[in-house]
């Protein structure tokens, strides 16, 4: 099992194995989107903006069109 651990609280963590938030989290659509949905206004330790200014950062590029085809 493969399990991302994206944030928890206020921690900022930078171990061998675990590193909170996410290092890659404000580069995820799938993530991203989400948790907008539920709190756009969290602001995730580290960052600067909110979680739905994040999102608004990526913009169109990190668009995924899933279609029936790719079920």
């Amino acid at each position: 099992m493969d399990l991302d651990l994206l944030y928890c609280g206020d921690v900022i963590l930078n171990e061998p194995k675990l590193t909170l938030p996410h290092p890659r989290l404000q580069q995820r659509r799938f993530v991203l989107q989400p948790l907008s949905d539920i709190r756009p206004s969290l602001m995730l330790p580290g960052f600067d903006h909110p979680v739905q200014e994040l999102l608004a950062s990526l913009g169109d590029a990190q668009a995924v069109k899933v279609t029936e085809k790719d079920w």
